[in-house]
C-alpha cells in the first residue's frame, strides 16, 4: 500500500519485479527500504534509450530470438520496459521507427488513455543483432564471487579458475593470459553458437586475442602447472 500510494518509482520496481520473473530468480520483498533506496541496487534502465534496450532484450528471449509473432498490451506488458503505459508506447513505437521491430497491426483500446495493443510484433535481424549485443555488454553483477554453473563439473571448474584469475588482484598480463586461455578451451568447440548471445565482431575478437598473443603455445608460465609433451597444458588448480 506504501508502494501504491507513495511517489516512488513503482513502475522502475515493476520492472524489476518483472525481470527477475523472467529470469527465473527469486521474487524480491517489496518493503519500505527497497521501494525508497534498495531498488537502485538492481541497476534498472532510467533513461528512454536504456528502457528500448531492456525491452528489446525481453522481446529477444520472449521468442524474437526464433522469429516468433509477439503481442503487446500496453496496460499489461508495460513493466517489460521499465516504465508507464504511455512512455512504454513510445518504447514500442521507437523501435519500430529503429527498425528494429515490425509491427503487422496496432489497436487503440477503446478507454480512450491512450493504451494500445501491438499484434504480430516481430524483432528484425538488427533488433536480434542489437539485442545480441546488449546481452553482451549487460553489467555483471556479482561476477566476482558468484560461482558458474553449467552441469559439466570439468567446464565449470575452467571457467571459475578463469574467473578467479581474471578479477585477481593485483592484476598482471600472465593471469588475463591464463585467463582468456581457460576460456578459449571452453568456448572454441562452441565457437558458432557464440554468436546467438554475442555479436560475431565480439567473438571474432576474443579469438583473434587468444591468437595474437600467441597463449596457446605458451604453456609454461600460466596457472603454476606444466606444458605437456603433446603442447597441451595441464594445471588447472
Amino acid at each position: 500500500m506504501e508502494l501504491i500510494k507513495g511517489a516512488y518509482e513503482r513502475y522502475l520496481i515493476a520492472g524489476i519485479c518483472k525481470q527477475r520473473t523472467l529470469d527465473g530468480k527469486a521474487p524480491i520483498l517489496i518493503d519500505h527500504q527497497f521501494i525508497t533506496e534498495n531498488y537502485k541496487n538492481e541497476n534498472p534502465p532510467i533513461e528512454f534509450e536504456e528502457k528500448c534496450f531492456a525491452l528489446l532484450k525481453n522481446l529477444y528471449h520472449m521468442g524474437g530470438k526464433i522469429n516468433k509473432d509477439l503481442e503487446l498490451n500496453s496496460t499489461r506488458d508495460f513493466a517489460l520496459g521499465y516504465a508507464d503505459a504511455e512512455e512504454f508506447c513510445r518504447i514500442v513505437e521507437q523501435l519500430e521507427d529503429d527498425y528494429s521491430i515490425t509491427i503487422r497491426k496496432t489497436h487503440r483500446m477503446a478507454r480512450g488513455n491512450g493504451s494500445k495493443v501491438y499484434i504480430g510484433v516481430k524483432m528484425t535481424s538488427s533488433g536480434k543483432e542489437k539485442a545480441a549485443k546488449v546481452l553482451s555488454k549487460m553489467p555483471m553483477v556479482g561476477l566476482v564471487s558468484q560461482e558458474i554453473t553449467t552441469g559439466d563439473l570439468e567446464t565449470d571448474q575452467k571457467i571459475n579458475h578463469a574467473r578467479g584469475f581474471f578479477f585477481a588482484k593485483p592484476q598482471n598480463m600472465d593471469k588475463m593470459r591464463s585467463a582468456c586461455e581457460t576460456l578459449s578451451y571452453v568456448l572454441e568447440p562452441l565457437r558458432d553458437d557464440l554468436t546467438d548471445v554475442f555479436s560475431s565482431k565480439d567473438v571474432a575478437d576474443f579469438f583473434q586475442l587468444v591468437n595474437r598473443f600467441d597463449i596457446r603455445h605458451n604453456k609454461d608460465t600460466f596457472c603454476g602447472g606444466r606444458a605437456g609433451g603433446n603442447g597441451r597444458f595441464y594445471g588447472f588448480q
